[in-house]
């Protein structure tokens, strides 16, 4: 599929480039997937795309469940929104103390699997698996139980379990952007589970959207029903952002975003 005709084939196009929202994910979508989340580094080309994009669009935001710290280490780029722990709102009350249980309690669960560890943040808990034997599946069955008696939301994604509050996904977060700014088009790109919820929010807007999956061996193939466009790793994810920065600089006057 040639991404630069899909691109002109979309109805996003023929919207004026101040007034597209773009919306990312970071881990597989801007940076390939590395064994050591601390390790990992924004494709350079992704990054450059992002600076020009970000005085040539509406907004640029990145979404995604990294915390803000590690975004602003791993996306070092004047004017791009950084918005971390997947815009989860923190949590207070029962949904506080739930998530509370579920760390103390999980991090037993996990004590007898090595490879495996929880990283806490301020709005959710994420459990990697990368370096372990055990597969997602049996990690997810592990801690069925437990997310039960919390309420909790599991979701598995790649090589990671998200742990937050069932009312809250990265969607919710798009839905009141999108409320928020009004943009007159919106285009969204993500590689995992926790991007379902945008492609999903994305697609049911009334203005002109496109979504773009970066695609892995490692997510089901129904993740990107919604999506308009499907590339190949972070790559591809940086030659379609090179591509709107061809149109926006064709279409539309390099002057700070408002």
């Amino acid at each position: 599929m040639d991404i630069a005709e899909v691109w002109r084939d979309s109805p996003v196009s023929a919207v004026p480039s101040r007034q597209v929202l773009l919306v990312s994910d970071f881990d597989g979508t801007l940076a390939e997937i590395v064994l050591e989340p601390s390790a990992a580094v924004g494709l350079t080309d992704s990054l450059m795309a992002l600076g020009r994009l970000a005085q040539l669009l509406a907004r640029v935001v990145i979404l995604s469940s990294r915390t803000n710290a590690e975004l602003a280490r791993f996306v070092p780029v004047p004017g791009v929104r950084l918005v971390g722990d997947s815009g989860l709102p923190k949590p207070h009350g029962d949904e506080l103390r739930a998530l509370k249980r579920f760390n103390a309690e999980a991090a037993k669960l996990l004590a007898g699997t090595p490879g495996a560890w929880l990283e806490i943040k301020p709005a959710s808990s994420a459990i990697h698996f990368r370096n372990a034997s055990i597969s997602g599946a049996e990690l997810l069955e592990l801690l069925r139980p437990l997310l039960g008696e919390t309420g909790l939301y599991g979701g598995l994604g790649r090589k990671v379990i998200e742990v937050h509050s069932p009312q809250a996904t990265k969607g919710h977060y798009l839905a009141a952007l999108m409320e928020r700014i009004k943009p007159g088009g919106l285009v969204c790109l993500g590689d995992d589970e926790n991007d379902r919820s945008v492609f999903a929010v994305a697609s049911a807007q009334s203005v002109p959207h496109l979504c773009v999956g970066v695609g892995s061996t490692e997510v089901p193939p129904d993740l990107f029903e919604l999506c308009d466009l499907i590339v190949e790793g972070p790559p591809e994810a940086a030659r379609f952002l090179r591509t709107l920065v061809d149109w926006s600089t064709a279409t539309g006057p390099l002057q700070p975003a408002g």
